[in-house]
């Protein structure tokens, strides 16, 4: 049975592979449709990245001379999400204006001078009130800098305050030097923190959730999914083709039990899906350079279980379809219907809450999620097992469907 199993899964992918149609539907095809689709969505993020590591243009006039202010300007420019634009105090709302920068901070000639006397003020921040969702991250990462830097002259003036009491400046200290030093090894405490806290990729308890991915890693999962869809779904059109033209009937009467004809027909569906999303994956890391995430463990059983749910769902199909025809068909609306609302051509984040829902029917929404739980968010296996586990669920359910319904004549 094993032997007359693998015999038909290896005729199913000579016959699909050779032919040369296959290598442009399978492969060509996915790869120009993501370029195309991933330039097209590509956002807001340079590139048109979605990922983690987007980068944010800030552009910053410094008129303080003192060293707090050059500091600040430190601060900012170790930031990996913000890239420093040095402009002048005149030109910094055209630069806000043209785009040219995301945000732009202007640090007044006191400030250093304010910070360190404890007074509160105010920078001027210039942003575009119409882009706020880029313009909040860029805020975040300034907030975070100037509390850093406050909370470094905090730490000085305490440390000066002391030394004034043990009374080192009456000896010769001079203050401001102390201050300055004070506030330096501040800085230097804040880059290397006596305590440290190690979190495992898939315990990460920051809020992820609301990262709208763009681009090619949108793009990149939703066109393998689909076009493996489309490829895994014609290929059990093939069951109808032979159950037409008798082949079926014919295979029946050799030595070959039923059970291996069906186990041998999707297995290679099944091998032939494995094997176009392990080609899209690899191709476009390298030629779009889409992260595929940190996890190769939680991206393999993504591919697999979906590859699974959908060579069941053509069983499905090859059950309840009576002509090649009706299969073509029915298998183009379903493919495309569940490709678009389950968010292979879009971010379903961006879509009315009513196709959010609907779109939870399909196979192709929970392995989005799981995709993008990998690609954006950086997550590993325990964070795509619901996915998984739902796409287990759908196997099951197209699989009974299609092996109680089939028919060999």
């Amino acid at each position: 049975m094993f032997k007359n199993t693998l015999d038909i899964t290896k005729l199913y992918l000579k016959t699909t592979y050779g032919n040369r149609g296959v290598l442009i539907s399978q492969l060509i095809m996915p790869l120009v449709f993501i370029f195309l689709i991933g330039q097209a969505i590509g956002g807001f993020g340079p590139g048109g990245s979605s990922s983690t590591n987007v980068t944010w243009t800030l552009a910053v006039a410094n008129e303080d001379a003192g060293e707090l202010g050059a500091a600040l300007v430190d601060l900012l420019d170790a930031d990996p999400t913000l890239e420093i634009l040095a402009v002048s105090p005149e030109a910094m709302a055209t630069t806000v204006e043209n785009e040219d920068a995301e945000a732009g901070l202007l640090i007044p000639a006191n400030f250093s001078d304010e910070l360190q006397a404890g007074r509160s003020l105010a920078l001027d921040f210039y942003s575009d009130p119409a882009n706020v969702q880029l313009v909040q991250p860029v805020e975040s990462a300034v907030l975070g800098a100037m509390s850093q830097l406050t909370g470094s002259v905090s730490s000085a003036a305490i440390s000066r305050d002391v030394a004034a009491e043990l009374g080192l400046f009456e000896l010769g200290v001079e203050e401001a030097a102390y201050f300055e030093t004070a506030v330096t090894n501040a800085q230097t405490q804040w880059q290397t923190p006596p305590v440290t806290i190690q979190v495992s990729e898939d315990e990460i308890v920051t809020d992820s959730s609301s990262i709208i991915p763009q681009g090619m890693n949108q793009s990149s999962p939703g066109m393998m999914a689909m076009f493996a869809t489309f490829g895994m779904i014609g290929g059990a059109a093939v069951l109808i083709e032979e159950r037409q033209s008798g082949t079926l009937r014919r295979l029946l009467v050799m030595p070959i039990n039923k059970g291996s004809i069906i186990v041998g027909k999707m297995l290679g569906i099944l091998l032939a899906g494995l094997l176009q999303m392990s080609l899209l994956i690899g191709v476009s890391a390298l030629a779009f350079g889409v992260p595929w995430g940190n996890s190769p463990a939680a991206l393999i059983l993504m591919v697999f279980t979906f590859a699974l749910a959908i060579t069941s769902l053509g069983m499905m199909m090859a059950a309840l379809t009576k002509t090649l025809a009706q299969a073509n068909a029915l298998g183009t609306v379903i493919v495309l219907s569940i490709s678009a609302l389950g968010g292979a051509w879009w971010p379903l984040e961006i879509v009315p809450d009513w196709m959010q829902t609907l779109g939870r029917v399909s196979p192709m929404s929970w392995a989005m999620d799981g995709f993008q739980d990998i690609i954006t968010r950086g997550l590993g296996v325990t964070a795509v097992l619901p996915e998984v586990g739902v796409l287990l669920a759908f196997t099951v359910v197209f699989l009974f469907v299609g092996i109680w319904r089939f028919r060999y004549e």
